[in-house]
């Protein structure tokens, strides 16, 4: 009995699907492959295209060349990984050849794997030069990356040294208004000057 699109769906849509056993269940039922890869679910969708890519027949370039035009990067880089499987052939080579193309360094990674499996020169050279483009890529990005990191450090030294100045001179103006604020200990700091020393008159009248 061929399987149906909601037991097809319900098998694809898990953590690690089987997709050696589905590519068997799916064998009479790549209209529900194809729906299952249209769908609004990226989740679902790329595991459909995955599945495409397994199963290899005649309908899995159609399916493929349709996920490369997704708006979604997690279902272009499973048609880069579905087409790596697909075997040579000039339909493959042209959406290879497309997904070379892509914005997303992820979806290109895969489609360069995809490149070596087909004989075109022209995707093979292409590919080539993703390559360069990859490495170029990664090389600004780990530069950016080191530059953040950088002007992290500065602004935690800068935070921890300002800091340690505030605690200075918060103390010191502590230490002045301590100072200023002290009660008068009736002490006088020196001897009045000009008087002269008398006896206390003793009460007797001379």
């Amino acid at each position: 009995m061929p399987i149906t699109l909601a037991k097809l769906k319900a098998l694809l849509d898990v953590d690690e699907p089987d997709y050696p056993a589905l590519a068997e269940l799916a064998a009479g039922a790549m209209q529900h492959v194809r729906k299952l890869a249209a769908s609004p679910d990226e989740s679902v969708a790329s595991k459909a295209v995955s599945l495409a890519g397994i199963m290899g027949d005649a309908g899995s370039v159609a399916i493929v060349d349709s996920a490369s035009k997704s708006r979604h990067a997690v279902v272009r880089v499973a048609a880069a990984h579905a087409a790596s499987l697909l075997p040579d052939s000039p339909q493959v080579a042209r959406v290879v050849s497309k997904l070379l193309d892509d914005k997303d360094i992820g979806v290109v990674k895969f489609a360069t794997r995809a490149a070596s499996r087909q004989s075109d020169p022209a995707v093979l050279k292409k590919a080539r030069r993703a390559v360069g483009r990859m490495a170029t890529v990664r090389a600004k990005a780990a530069q950016v990356s080191q530059r953040e990191r950088s002007a992290a450090m500065a602004l935690k030294a800068g935070k921890k040294a300002g800091g340690g100045a505030t605690r200075a001179k918060a103390t010191r103006k502590g230490r002045t208004k301590a100072g200023a604020d002290q009660m008068p200990t009736g002490a006088m700091a020196e001897p009045p000057k000009g008087a002269k020393g008398r006896a206390m008159p003793t009460g007797k009248i001379k």
